[in-house]
């Protein structure tokens, strides 16, 4: 597969908010939380906005794909 330098360059240049916007609708993020001193996962979406919290990491996968969303974790 060729890498066009155009398409790369135009992704180098996208905002903050243009690439949120890539993936708001199909991706989350899943990031590890503390909640008082209870390990928690939080699940966010593309754009920052904190959907929901789950107790563990594979029911915080399960939520974010029985909502038609991609997980991504966040270290």
């Amino acid at each position: 597969m060729a890498h066009s330098p155009t398409k790369n360059h135009d992704l180098a240049n996208l905002s903050h908010q243009d690439m949120a916007a890539l993936g708001l609708d199909t991706l989350a993020f899943i990031k590890p939380v503390m909640i008082g001193r209870t390990a928690a996962y939080a699940i966010f979406s593309a754009d920052g906005e904190q959907l929901a919290i789950a107790a563990d990491r594979s029911s915080a996968i399960a939520t974010v794909r029985q909502n038609d969303m991609e997980p991504a974790s966040v270290h």
